[in-house]
Formats: C-alpha cells, sequence, structure tokens
C-alpha cells in the first residue's frame, strides 16, 4: 500500500514537473499547428503586391489576439512572403498565440531601382502605404466582421531586410514635416499622402512596436521623441544594409541607410524604447536562413520578450487554448476562486494547479464537466493547470 502511494506521489511531482517547461502565451509555443490563410488586403489593387498569408493557432478562441508582421526582404526590386524566413517567422509566432501576417507590398522594375534614387525613394514611399493598407484591413475587419478575431491595440510591425526598412520608416515618419524637399515632393507624385493610395481608407493604421532585422532607416531625424519602440537585430560586418551610416547594397547609387550603429544614439538622445541584438558576424543573410539559422531562432526568442509587455493583459484570457477541447477556465487573473468549465471533458478528469517549482497546490477530479477551485489561501502569483490528458496543454494562470 505504502508502495503505490509513493508512486502517486512520484506520479504526481513527474505531471507537475512536466508543467514548468510549458510556458506562457505569446513567449512560448503553446499550440501544436498552425492555419493558412491567402487573401487580398488591399480594397484598389487586385495585384500580387496586394496579397498576404495569416497564420493563425489552429483551435485558438481567445477573441482578441496581438498581430505581428513579418515583410519579406529582397532589396525592394525582389523578395515575396512565402520565402522560408516568412514561413518560419510566422509559424513560430502563431504557434505562440499570435495572428502573423506575411506580407507583400509593391515592388520596382531592378534595372530602375539600382540605377535612380528618385525610384529608391518612391519605392520605400509605396511600401509604407501598403503595410498602412494591411493594418487598416485588420482594424475594418475587427470593426465588421470580426473573422480575425485581432487586438487592434496590439500591432507589432517588422521584417527582414526590405522589410525592415519599410516598417521603421512606416511606423517612425508620422509627418510630412519631417521630410524634406525632396521626399515631399516624391510623396505628391506617388502615394500622395503618408496614408497612402492602397486603400481601406476610414480606419486607423496602428502600431504599437516595431522591430527589424538587418534593416535601417534612411535619415536619422526620422527618429524623434514619442516613437514606438524597436528591437534592433544586426550584425556589425554587414555589407548591404550598413551597420553605421552609408550606400544601401553597398552601392554608391543606392541612397544613404543608417543602422544601428548610428541608431541608438538617436533612440537614447529622443528617449525611445528599444532593445538590441548586435552580432559581431553573420553578414546580411542570417535572418535569411529561418529556423536553419541559430541567430534567426534567437532573435525570434528576444522579439517576443521585447514585445510580450506591450500585449494588454496577456494573461487576462478567459479561455484554455486547446486545439481539440474548447475549456473555459476564468477569471484569470483570479483572485479568490477559479472556475473550469466544458462540455467535452473526460468523465472525472483530474487536474492538478501547480506553482511556478513545478509543486502541486491543488488536485482533484472535474465532475460533470465543471469545477470550482479555491485559491484563496494561495500565495499570488504564476501557476498552472494541468489536465490528466498529457496532450493538452497546460493552462498558466496568474493570481492576483
Amino acid at each position: 500500500k505504502m508502495k503505490k502511494v509513493l508512486l502517486s506521489i512520484i506520479a504526481l511531482f513527474l505531471s507537475c514537473a512536466e508543467i514548468k517547461s510549458q510556458n506562457t502565451r505569446f513567449i512560448d509555443s503553446v499550440f501544436a499547428s498552425v492555419e493558412k490563410t491567402s487573401l487580398n488586403y488591399s480594397d484598389v489593387y487586385t495585384d500580387n503586391y496586394h496579397k498576404l498569408d495569416i497564420y493563425h493557432p489552429k483551435g485558438d478562441v481567445l477573441l482578441k489576439r496581438p498581430v505581428i508582421f513579418f515583410n519579406h526582404g529582397g532589396a525592394f526590386y525582389a523578395g515575396d512572403k512565402s520565402s522560408q524566413d516568412c514561413i518560419d517567422f510566422c509559424t513560430e509566432f502563431a504557434k505562440k498565440g499570435y495572428v502573423a501576417v506575411s506580407l507583400n507590398y509593391r515592388l520596382a522594375n531592378p534595372i530602375l531601382f539600382l540605377t535612380d534614387k528618385k525610384v529608391q525613394l518612391t519605392t520605400v514611399l509605396q511600401s509604407m502605404a501598403d503595410v498602412k493598407a494591411a493594418l487598416r484591413f485588420f482594424v475594418k475587419d475587427a470593426k465588421n466582421t470580426n473573422q480575425y478575431r485581432v487586438d487592434t491595440t496590439a500591432f507589432f510591425v517588422g521584417g527582414y531586410s526590405a522589410g525592415a526598412v519599410a516598417s521603421l520608416h512606416t511606423a517612425w515618419v508620422k509627418s510630412e514635416t519631417e521630410l524634406d524637399a525632396n521626399l515631399k515632393d516624391l510623396l505628391k507624385n506617388s502615394i500622395k499622402t503618408l496614408e497612402g493610395d492602397a486603400g481601406n481608407n476610414g480606419h486607423s493604421n496602428p502600431i504599437k512596436a516595431i522591430y527589424s532585422m538587418a534593416g535601417a532607416i534612411h535619415q536619422l531625424n526620422f527618429i524623434s521623441a514619442g516613437d514606438v519602440p524597436v528591437w534592433l537585430g544586426h550584425s556589425k560586418d554587414d555589407a548591404t544594409v550598413p551597420y553605421d551610416c552609408g550606400p544601401g547594397l553597398n552601392n554608391p547609387l543606392v541612397v544613404e541607410l543608417c543602422g544601428p550603429g548610428k541608431m541608438v544614439a538617436a533612440l537614447e538622445a529622443s528617449k525611445v524604447t528599444f532593445d538590441t541584438m548586435i552580432l559581431s558576424s553573420g553578414g546580411h543573410g542570417w535572418p535569411g536562413l529561418g529556423n536553419k539559422g541559430t541567430q534567426f531562432k534567437r532573435a525570434v526568442k528576444e522579439i517576443a520578450s521585447f514585445l510580450y509587455p506591450m500585449i494588454n493583459n496577456p494573461n487576462a484570457s478567459n479561455h484554455y487554448f486547446d486545439e481539440q477541447v474548447i475549456t473555459k477556465v476564468y477569471p484569470n487573473p483570479a483572485n479568490n476562486k477559479l472556475l473550469v468549465e466544458s462540455t467535452k471533458l473526460s468523465a472525472n478528469e483530474e487536474y492538478n494547479l501547480c506553482n511556478a517549482f513545478g509543486q502541486s497546490v491543488r488536485h482533484g477530479q472535474i465532475i460533470e464537466n465543471t469545477e470550482r477551485i479555491d485559491v484563496s489561501d494561495l500565495p499570488r502569483g504564476v501557476y498552472y493547470l494541468k489536465f490528466s490528458d498529457s496532450n493538452r496543454h497546460a493552462v498558466p494562470i496568474i493570481l492576483e
């Protein structure tokens, strides 16, 4: 009999120890699989430049999810939303519980782009217009059909190389007063205004924060007080997009770009929140390796950690995110009582509520698909609710 008790205690400890390695939504992968939807995001243009792929966690029931854009690289004359780094980045973030978006935007003729600075700057302006139209697409959906269940207060935008350049300028160039005479003229002759020409008018295009993988900005004065936070990943030996300042593509016929080596001082002077991942080597291609590259995978983790505090009440979901069984666990954060409800749990399913050290603090059965768990005497902090079905994820619970 004592042996059976001992084995039960060991099994319970192992069950909770398993939970310890399963962390919070938006930081770690809490979904096993992802679904993808492709569509046109502009109500003005119907070409391939105005298509996007939406990656979302399969089986997710959360009503408002943050959105993260990954804009592809390609020097503004090549590239596509289906490149491997786009797929890997969006898949990883969808598994974390985000709605992840891989976006196409207008590109230039390569011969014209590489020889004409006006074409280069105009193409960047067009990419800004396209990104804003895509943001407005999701705002419009949230106000109408709410098909994609996005949190319009948590839009994050970034990308690799040209996609990062487009993202930085989209977020930080907020007024025409920031543009010099040449840029103002190019603006009026291309996308007309900073709101752009790609449609979904009448809706906002909010950005909460941005991230850049091997990106840069054309003019340091675009960085100013009140700009949204930024995460910057760059290699010092990047010869394509300079770490300091220099011509893009290392080509004197291309406009000047300034990377993190010069941006950091401007960010500090403007008191803009930022974080960096500076590599000593890796060139320009490290983000393009996707999950095959260790630095890409490191960047994904760092970006998730950087953005996490900016998500409104990231642990306050009333729903247990499970791919096969929709279960409500609420309120979360909780105070005195925690209620678990489901119409699809197996009969008398067992649960464990474990603390951050993997120790079980509550154990019981969910009778007739409902259980009220008293947590009033527990220390405040992070806990994990684990069900007896080992294929189901642990639910992070906050007691406050």
